[in-house]
């Protein structure tokens, strides 16, 4: 049997359910955790694939091959639960500590930090969603009652391949796309051509509110670091995901 299709229920299969930061927020399946089987001797053959040369392309295919549950698609699963994934079989194969290279920025030489993995946090996001997946905003300048909801993976992805449509243009209008996927109701209506009229005059201050709400919000790993260089300056990190996270352990 093929070591990467596995079936969801196989007793062959060891596995932890690892709680997702999204809470499901962004799927129908609404799944607060999945499945996740550790890493094998075989999953060597992704970590360490030179025909998988992008980071991408290796981590989707190394979560193919984790998650277990049938209805999880990996592409997509919103970043920070993919994160959340990547910490599980970090952690269990190899162990929290995450050695970090930074740069001491009084003395421009480098040195190094290690980060306990295991204590990292999910961002605390009071504001919950209602059953339709919206949240219910009262803009500061206009006074309009709105209904605004986060964007899924899917559509993030959609905007990112946009920058390149209008990469060559002189006014790109990413900015309006982005509040016409998010806002999905003003005064009670919801019809997307008279939603997109008023969204290209709605002041500026009540676009940047719901830009900053959305951002607030969003569910997520507490990413951001600080720590002392050996001169006593502060530097601040983010602890980054790609093949490093995981290849350091095989040299490459």
């Amino acid at each position: 049997m093929d070591q990467y299709n596995l079936p969801e229920n196989d007793p062959k299969v060891a596995y932890d359910m690892v709680s997702l930061p999204s809470e499901g927020v962004y799927y129908s399946h609404k799944k607060k955790a999945v499945k996740v089987s550790y890493l094998t001797a075989a999953d060597e053959n992704i970590l360490t694939s030179p025909n998988l040369t992008a980071d991408d392309g290796v981590m989707d295919t190394l979560l193919r091959a984790k998650v277990l549950d049938k209805d999880v698609i990996i592409e997509d699963l919103a970043e920070c639960d993919k994160q959340a994934i990547f910490i599980f079989l970090r952690n269990t194969a190899f162990g929290p500590e995450y050695k970090f290279t930074l740069t001491d920025p009084e003395t421009k030489n480098t040195f190094e930090h290690t980060v306990d993995m295991s204590i990292l946090k999910t961002k605390e996001v009071k504001e919950k969603p209602d059953s339709r997946g919206e949240f219910s905003l009262k803009l500061p300048k206009s006074g309009h009652n709105v209904k605004v909801r986060l964007l899924t993976p899917k559509e993030e992805k959609e905007l990112e391949d946009l920058k390149e449509v209008y990469k060559d243009s002189k006014i790109s209008p990413l900015a309006t796309k982005r509040l016409e996927k998010t806002i999905t109701e003003m005064e009670g209506e919801r019809d997307t051509m008279t939603l997109s009229v008023n969204i290209h005059t709605l002041p500026l201050q009540d676009s940047h509110f719901i830009k900053n709400f959305i951002r607030k919000v969003t569910p997520g790993l507490d990413l951001q670091r600080t720590t002392k260089a050996p001169s006593g300056r502060e530097v601040n990190f983010s602890i980054q995901f790609g093949l490093s996270f995981f290849r350091t352990f095989f040299g490459i």
